[in-house]
């Protein structure tokens, strides 16, 4: 391999992690979200009448829905208007006699209507329904409430038992709030002492997971996680989260189990609360906490997993379910496209590439995936068209020259990759491009702008010293400058020898750096023995 591919291959890689952190990408969903996702954002942001208008577009495509009954009534209890919200709870009820939030909500309406046998009935119902469910703490609500109806009654004994199971959520809520602000040493303090009034609270084992697991501290997360299982075999939405840090931990099967139980639950919103950290979510641009993570979510997270274990054909199926399920989930399909490349089919992976375009026309990686699909095939001019619209989406950010540059080089297109290259360097200077651009100026013969690119490489970080030192050594060969050759050649020798006692971890470096000099010594030994015979 020449240095030039060497270096090619290298920062080919490298490109998107040094630069899309810097790029002024706009950030794109995952997905356009559901009617019903929708939905929940309207009722979490107080945007009522957008709430409204969306809870009965669904109710009236799907009459029985209980969820969407459930939530209708719980846009109705946030507006004060209870008549309607009582009638959309009884039905949702009457739909699901086992839905958690419907008694919760209802409970309240009760209460407040003076209705205490009715709303008792309710909250007892929901006390023993509840389990970590995706939408919210609800039992400190009904609590709260209960305990101030057995006040009024007389009931001193239970309303003094209720407000202690309130200081339980109380609690959480701290706890909760510390982690939003990144206090996760004193959420997981506060946590702490809730478990020590009461060890068997599955909210608070599974909060304290969520925070060992924002504090990258997955196997104490699974340790949590399986407690709060322990004590809430019923929450669907734990597994979710476990499976998830076994992902994180390279522990694939024991994900793909876990991310089965959730898919064989069948719900449609799988997790709504703690989740920016947590799977597809976790590398957005732009993350929002209460963010809905749907069926088809968990579907692409066991496809990755799939993957991860050269599972390739069941990984394909999971996510053809999520392209089927939502033709808008461009990056199912991209992720879909790189897999089918994977098995060595490149034309099938750009149809992918394409479809995922279309689904979302500001998907950089979709044009960046099927750009590099199209060099593998040759086709380099529908590469470089690709890699100009990521330039036209995102023309402030170097990363998008880079890219381009790195195509043309890799297509022997010199010219047209410095002048990407210098368009990136203006935009900000960085030595590896400089590195980059002084390889294309030796291979069209401009070695003075190359070595000037090289002593600027240097000055930045003193660190590329080997790498020049080879690069120079080869542009002075090219020149026929055998004795500036000679001398890079034995100070690439000199660092290395220095270099190997002083930091074991810059072994590979100063090893290719060698090989370097020996080849070198090569050539220039033959050239000089070449040159004698023909005098």
């Amino acid at each position: 391999m020449t240095t030039g591919n060497l270096l090619s291959s290298f920062f080919l890689l490298a490109t998107f992690s040094i630069f899309f952190c810097w790029a002024g990408c706009p950030p794109t969903d995952a997905r356009c979200y559901s009617l019903y996702e929708q939905a929940l954002d309207d009722l979490d942001e107080s945007r009522w009448p957008k709430a409204e208008e969306k809870l009965k577009r669904l109710v009236a495509e799907e009459p029985n829905n209980a969820e969407y009954h459930a939530d209708l009534g719980r846009y109705y209890m946030d507006v004060e208007k209870l008549s309607e919200m009582e009638a959309e709870l009884t039905r949702a009820i009457e739909l699901d006699d086992k839905l958690l939030r419907a008694y919760e909500f209802r409970s309240y309406y009760y209460f407040r209507k003076g209705r205490f046998k009715e709303g008792l009935a309710d909250a007892k119902k929901a006390e023993e329904l509840y389990c970590v469910n995706p939408h919210d703490w609800g039992l400190w609500n009904v609590f709260q409430n209960r305990a101030k109806v057995y006040s009024r009654m007389g009931l001193v004994n239970e309303a003094r038992a209720d407000r202690e199971k309130q200081l339980l959520f109380e609690i959480l809520d701290r706890a909760g709030k510390a982690r939003e602000v990144g206090q996760l040493p004193e959420a997981l303090k506060q946590i702490d002492e809730g478990l020590k009034i009461d060890p068997l609270h599955a909210d608070l084992w599974f909060l304290r997971g969520v925070v060992n697991a924002n504090m990258m501290k997955f196997w104490e997360a699974v340790a949590d996680y399986n407690k709060a299982l322990r004590y809430s075999p019923a929450s669907t939405m734990i597994y979710y989260f476990r499976g998830d840090c076994y992902e994180q931990l390279g522990k694939h099967q024991q994900a793909v189990d876990d991310y089965t139980r959730v898919i064989n639950a069948g719900h449609e919103l799988v997790a709504y609360r703690f989740v920016c950290e947590t799977g597809r979510l976790r590398n957005e641009v732009l993350r929002d906490d209460t963010t809905c993570i749907s069926l088809g979510d968990v579907y692409f997270l066991r496809a990755q997993a799939y993957a991860a274990m050269g599972k390739l054909t069941a990984a394909v199926k999971d996510l053809d379910y999520v392209a089927a399920h939502d033709k808008t989930d461009d990056k199912a399909l991209v992720r879909r496209a790189e897999i089918i490349e994977s098995m060595g089919k490149s034309d099938d992976s750009i149809k992918d590439f394409t479809r995922a375009i279309k689904a979302n026309s500001k998907n950089v990686q979709g044009y960046v995936s099927r750009a590099e699909a199209y060099l593998r095939l040759g086709k380099d001019d529908e590469a470089i068209a690709d890699f100009t619209q990521v330039i036209k989406m995102n023309p402030d950010d170097p990363g998008s020259y880079v890219l381009r540059a790195g195509a043309y080089k890799t297509i022997g297109r010199y010219d047209d990759a410095i002048v990407d290259y210098t368009k990136a360097i203006s935009k900000q200077m960085e030595d590896d491009l400089l590195l980059e651009r002084a390889d294309c100026y030796r291979a069209v013969h401009k070695y003075d702008e190359a070595l000037k690119d090289l002593d600027k490489a240097v000055d930045i970080d003193a660190s590329n010293r080997v790498l020049v030192s080879a690069l120079r050594a080869k542009i002075f060969q090219e020149k026929g400058e055998d004795q500036n050759a000679r001398v890079e050649l034995l100070e690439l020798e000199k660092k290395h020898q220095t270099d190997i006692h002083k930091n074991d971890g810059l072994l590979a470096a100063a090893a290719g750096g060698l090989l370097l000099f020996v080849v070198g010594l090569g050539w220039l030994g033959f050239n000089a023995w070449k040159k004698h015979k023909a005098s």
